[in-house]
């Protein structure tokens, strides 16, 4: 495994290319993750992701001072997360709006090499921290953004929050 800390360091440096990809004229793509933090003494249950994603919080960057207000429930399968990003950068938010001048933005090759830059990303992400036992949606800071999603990650050993937005 690759050192846990250095994970956001690692996925910025790699999303480059995939955010160059998603990138338009009004719209600018994000995707971070935020502190990694151990889960050493958290308690089991759904109270456990709301702590944890609390301490990811409280560990600084943009997140810190933010309070999570509501329990975090896991999302359906440990890998749903993946599969988020992946849809994201292939038909969700995050692919260029369709306008009356550029009706489709993207080609279908460049479709294609953005979900396989997401999955490569993901499979980073779990490189630096392990396999990812649970999931879930998080709320967070968004005042710069048009649209965004929070999602906690949680592994064995380590949690982070997985960053995906659109700003203007």
């Amino acid at each position: 495994m690759l050192n846990p800390i250095a994970a956001p360091d690692a996925l910025s440096a790699a999303a480059e290319p995939l955010l160059d990809l998603l990138q338009d004229c009004n719209h600018e793509p994000f995707i971070e993750l935020l502190h990694v933090v151990p889960v050493t003494g958290m308690t089991p249950g759904t109270d456990r992701m709301q702590g944890l994603a609390q301490a990811v919080h409280d560990a600084g960057g943009w997140g810190s001072g933010y309070q999570v207000g509501a329990p975090i429930l896991p999302l359906a399968s440990p890998r749903a997360w993946r599969d988020i990003l992946h849809r994201q950068v292939t038909k969700g938010f995050m692919q260029p709006p369709k306008t009356e001048f550029v009706p489709n933005p993207r080609t279908p090759d460049e479709i294609r090499q953005a979900g396989e830059l997401a999955d490569g990303l993901a499979d980073l992400i779990e490189a630096h921290l392990g396999p990812v036992r649970s999931c879930g949606d998080v709320g967070g800071p968004h005042s710069y953004c048009i649209w965004w999603r929070n999602l906690l990650l949680v592994t064995d050993s380590w949690a982070t929050i997985l960053h995906l937005a659109i700003s203007d």
